[in-house]
């Protein structure tokens, strides 16, 4: 099948921009052992949790830095990439290594063949694979056959530099949001065990064992005007329910109710939109019941610990632990200390088959209750970190989605860039890249 060449391109294969290499280990050579991943070539040691690598190594194959590795066996996984280490190493000769050609450009190389479309059409050229389907061999001489259209070196390396500089926008962003992620996780650290004090606060030892819900590891001391209290004397315990999925009138309706597939509104401070609705009928034939804006959910099996805010009267499913909070607990107080417990939760789900967190666990909650004063301010400081944090967030995923739709529309020449921007990469055309 014939691709598209747009104006000044020329049709062409993969084998027009890359070439197989075959080096193996020398004798007495000890060289660092790679995988091939999603995500490119990496140290075996960021794929598998153990050593994988056989004793004889002889017959590894050394990929160099810039080399490219393909792993025929997982290309419906698009385990495919570059290495971008700085010294060479050993890959399984189950793999295959290539690099590219003096009529490409490598930066041009690596984006093409990570593209969607790309591992698709290779895909579709294999040879079959397990009765599951998962694994498949696609092997390099197939890899070679894939039609392309081919632009001039100058603007493969245009193309390069723009999505280059789109790249590293969202490395800075991704960069800042951990910065962000973990400015937050110290400041709560000492807001929600010592508070808005700090060192300056009167202290006095636990009035009693802090069983469950501990935010961290060792605390002995807590500020002397605060007290360590089971959870349901302070908010209501509610859980959820889903209504007869075989009953259509019971889903006919607009009131909201969060299930496992509001995972995503559930990182958000609140939360008042759902992707299922249900009915009047739903809802007063089931175990489900309307809880009041303010209430604090808690996801308690799949992804658990995710806890947002309701932003109005909604209803759950039985995967949450839903907590009415009472006068002496602000909410979004609870919402943050919830937030701050990764570790309390999957202690608590440690040995399930499927994470999990029971009802009864949630009764035995401890928290530390600072005045209702001191925890408003506590939650604020943790709700401004979340909303920017979100925000930069979002901002992420608007970047990554235009990246990907640019990287669609110039790789396939349905956008052209200027004459003046390709023009600078000319003077290089006849040198290897």
């Amino acid at each position: 099948m014939s691709v598209e060449v747009p104006k000044g391109w020329r049709e062409g294969r993969l084998k027009d921009l890359c070439e197989a290499v075959d080096r193996r280990l020398g004798v007495g050579d000890k060289l660092e052992v790679l995988s091939v991943a999603k995500r490119g070539v990496v140290p075996q040691s960021l794929t598998y949790d153990k050593e994988i690598a056989s004793e004889d190594v002889s017959r590894y194959r050394v990929i160099e830095p810039g080399e490219f590795g393909l792993a025929p066996m997982a290309l419906y996984y698009g385990a495919i990439g570059r290495y971008h280490g700085s010294a060479p190493g050993i890959i399984s000769p189950a793999y295959n290594v290539f690099r590219h050609t003096a009529n490409a450009d490598p930066d041009y190389l690596e984006t093409l063949i990570r593209m969607p479309r790309m591992i698709a059409r290779y895909d579709a050229l294999s040879q079959g694979g397990n009765l599951e389907g998962k694994r498949k061999l696609t092997p390099y001489d197939a890899f070679e056959t894939v039609q392309i259209a081919i632009p001039p070196l100058a603007e493969q390396r245009a193309i390069a530099e723009v999505l280059g500089s789109v790249e590293q926008a969202i490395t800075s962003l991704e960069a800042l949001i951990e910065a962000l992620v973990n400015a937050k996780h110290a400041t709560m650290r000492e807001l929600l065990t010592r508070g808005i004090r700090g060192q300056k606060a009167p202290i006095k030892p636990l009035p009693s064992r802090w069983v469950l819900g501990r935010v961290a590891e060792g605390i002995t001391h807590i500020p002397a005007d605060w007290d360590l209290v089971t959870l349901t004397k302070v908010a209501k315990l509610e859980s959820g329910h889903t209504p007869d999925r075989k009953e259509p009138t019971y889903w006919a309706g607009n009131i909201p109710w969060i299930s496992l597939q509001d995972a995503d509104a559930l990182t958000k401070v609140t939360i008042s939109e759902t992707a299922e609705t249900i009915g009047p009928l739903g809802l007063a034939n089931s175990s489900a019941r309307m809880l009041p804006a303010g209430t604090v959910v808690l996801q308690r099996t799949a992804n658990v610990g995710l806890a947002s805010v309701m932003g109005r009267e909604m209803c759950t499913s039985q995967h949450f632990a839903n907590w009415i909070c009472g006068g002496k607990l602000d909410p979004y107080y609870l919402q943050q200390v919830f937030r701050h417990m990764p570790r309390e939760w999957q202690r608590l789900v440690a040995g399930s088959v499927l994470p999990d967190i029971y009802m009864g666990t949630f009764k035995a909650l401890q928290i530390l209750l600072p005045p209702l004063a001191e925890q408003k301010k506590i939650g604020e400081v943790g709700v401004a970190f979340d909303q920017r944090i979100e925000e930069e967030r979002s901002t992420l995923t608007a970047l990554i989605e235009n990246r990907k739709a640019l990287a669609q529309e110039l790789l396939s020449g349905r956008i052209r860039l200027p004459d003046s921007m390709i023009a600078r990469h000319r003077d290089k055309a006849g040198q290897a890249a």
